[in-house]
């Protein structure tokens, strides 16, 4: 190999050497990665003042900053809308007709889940809003009784916890949240939020790795 073929083959190194430092401490690059996970999501929550189970089915992308020891977890959630039977209270706490019309919910989040990842040990925090966007009487999917504007008057919050076993196994987060008075229901907002609102829910979200 020639003298000046060398010397041109240092120079180019040199040069890509130069350029991965500037990009590894450009301002606002870390030296440590960020993972990008995606999981297929199930949430099942427990609404204590019907006394009933909602499950809902969608993806959820999450990031992780290495390089940080708190506020490092990012997640996104997508939900599929779920169902849940409604019955008509004659006597409250007594009496009520059973199934008498299909709530058909969507979870909207608002913003993404934030908090700790650590040692395994995840920490998060959800805001959002539930819509309800059918409410069917005696299972006629073509009517529904309240508009699609009927949603929460304000964004709950949920506080989730569990642990990562490993990033390719499964894991479950759980935590409880009170779901807050319902708005733009027509004449029906009052009794939504009858039925519905109030302290003591609970939610198990299980997560499994995905593509």
């Amino acid at each position: 190999m020639s003298r000046t073929v060398r010397q041109l083959g240092l120079a180019s190194a040199a040069v890509g050497t130069a350029t991965a430092i500037a990009v590894a401490t450009a301002s606002g690059a870390s030296a440590e990665p960020v993972w990008t996970l995606h999981h297929s999501a199930r949430i099942s929550t427990y609404v204590a003042k019907p006394g009933k189970t909602v499950t809902f089915t969608g993806l959820q992308t999450t990031k992780v900053d290495l390089g940080a020891y708190k506020n490092n977890v990012s997640a996104a959630l997508d939900l599929k809308p779920g169902t849940m039977k409604v019955d008509l209270p004659i006597i409250p706490g007594k009496l009520s007709v059973p199934s008498v019309a299909t709530a058909t919910m969507q979870i909207e989040p608002v913003g993404n889940a934030t908090g700790n990842f650590d040692s395994g040990k995840v920490d998060v925090t959800q805001r959002f809003n539930v819509r309800i966007t059918k409410l069917s009487p005696l299972n006629i999917g073509i009517i529904s009784l309240v508009p699609k504007t009927c949603m929460t008057s304000t964004p709950a919050s949920m506080h989730l916890t569990g642990r990562m076993t490993g990033l390719f196994d499964p894991f479950t987060l759980k935590g409880s949240y009170s779901l807050p008075s319902f708005k733009n229901c027509g004449l029906l907002t009052s009794l939504v939020t009858q039925l519905t609102s109030g302290g003591g829910n609970t939610v198990s979200a299980t997560f499994t790795p995905s593509a």
